[in-house]
């Protein structure tokens, strides 16, 4: 019978969400729930072994939290970034104090201000005190499953209740979505895809990769896609590893210099706003940033 339901799923016929079962540890259940994902991948080139490698691991599951928060996400109004607290203030003041060598390298290579690095590690994962609990790999493989009809229909109906609309706006919400999904289910595609490069490089496994429900990870919260890009060495040890807070402050100074960091304030929050997509993430990291810059005197500022 569960065999039964698995393939109803596939064939994407009145199936409800909730007949979903965790899947976990059955490998041949996760391989006929995913197909549509892995044939997406074998045409976009992914070697088979890791593909099978990945769903055979027992940390890999499905969960329609990642369909829902990774399409739906654009409900829920951005809350501004964090006050600029004593704490806030203490830790990161502390931070520039005790990796002041590596900072002040990374802002003479890149031209980046080492408050601004500081305020994003802060911002992202409180300088590395909290990086996500969430497994990257399933990240990637659920949200890419976002464009079949069992799950936009789930997620319309989840809109349904949450958005105040006329019939107008419901269905305009509607189309939205449905964009949304099938965006969605690319980009999961193609982390996928960046992932296993990453795979063949990174000093870590893949396998177990920890991090935002949106699959970033690490100290600076960098896609796979973004690791491959812009993440660099640090340290000099030849390997660029975002667990490690050398390797994490050059990459998001590159980061930033690489996507238009520049002299100027409206180039300077457009680099930002490329790291994060929203406004407020901009206002936060400039704030937090603009505190930990040290006072001018009254010489310099009439200079």
């Amino acid at each position: 019978m569960l065999g039964l339901i698995y393939l109803l799923i596939f064939t994407f016929s009145l199936v409800k969400v909730s007949d979903v079962p965790v899947l976990r540890k059955d490998y041949t259940n996760k391989i006929r729930f995913f197909k549509p994902v892995i044939e997406e991948l074998l045409k976009k080139g992914v070697d088979t072994t890791f593909i099978y490698s990945l769903l055979a691991n027992s940390k890999t599951h499905f969960s329609d939290r990642y369909v829902k928060i990774n399409v739906l996400g654009f409900l829920k109004k951005k809350e501004v970034m964090q006050a600029i607290t004593w704490r806030s203030l203490e830790k990161t003041r502390a931070f520039i104090k005790l990796n002041l060598e590596i900072l002040t390298d990374a802002e003479t290579k890149f031209g980046v201000p080492k408050e601004v690095i500081t305020s994003i590690l802060w911002i992202e994962t409180k300088l590395g005190s909290y990086l996500g609990s969430n497994h990257i790999p399933s990240v990637f493989f659920s949200a890419a499953m976002s464009n079949k009809s069992v799950f936009i229909n789930m997620n319309i109906s989840s809109m349904h209740e949450e958005y105040d609309g006329d019939s107008t706006e419901l269905l305009l919400m509607d189309k939205k979505i449905y964009q949304r999904a099938k965006t969605k289910a690319e980009w999961a595609l193609n982390e996928l895809v960046a992932l296993s490069r990453m795979s063949k490089s990174s000093p870590y496994s893949v396998q177990d990769l920890y991090g935002s429900y949106a699959g970033a990870f690490g100290i600076p919260q960098f896609l796979p896609s973004s690791y491959l890009k812009w993440a660099v060495d640090g340290n000099h040890d030849s390997l660029v590893n975002l667990y490690n807070t050398e390797d994490a402050i050059f990459s998001i100074a590159n980061y930033l210099k690489s996507n238009g960091w520049a002299p100027d304030e409206d180039s300077q929050r457009k680099a930002v706003f490329h790291y994060n997509n929203s406004w407020e993430y901009v206002d936060g990291v400039m704030k937090l940033a603009n505190r930990l810059m040290p006072k001018k005197t009254e010489e310099e500022t009439e200079q």
